[in-house]
């Protein structure tokens, strides 16, 4: 009985670290940031793939923005591949932006150069 106390007690603790780790709290979801950028960084690994561009302001200066999207398979699912987009691509993201409003936002979708449209998992191994 003991040994099962003590399974139970692990099996929670490691649950609620598994959940707080795909929180997504800190994105605000009642709205939208779009911004268009040339890709700092791509990094297409988990636990979540991001993607790092640069913004260019009217005036001249620059924001280095930070998108958090989903695990590798479920980018994959939603047709994304490593060779999606690379470092000196243009992009506009479109994300839910941070709450803190930091330049940082889960990604929504992508819109490549080329027009193509790259939506995130949809929620789906965040």
């Amino acid at each position: 009985m003991r040994n099962f106390k003590r399974l139970v007690a692990l099996f929670l603790i490691t649950s609620v670290s598994a959940l707080a780790h795909h929180s997504a709290v800190m994105f605000d979801r009642d709205k939208e940031v779009t911004v268009t950028g040339v890709v700092k960084e791509f990094a297409f690994t988990n636990p979540h793939v991001s993607i790092q561009i640069t913004v260019t302001a009217q005036n001249g200066t620059t924001t280095d923005w930070s998108f958090e999207a989903a695990s590798t398979r479920g980018m994959v699912n939603v047709g994304w591949r490593k060779s999606s987009i690379r470092a000196g691509d243009k992009v506009t993201l479109v994300g839910r932006p941070l709450k803190d409003g930091r330049p940082g936002a889960q990604l929504v979708k992508a819109i490549l150069s080329d027009g193509t449209v790259l939506t995130s998992s949809g929620g789906e191994n965040y």
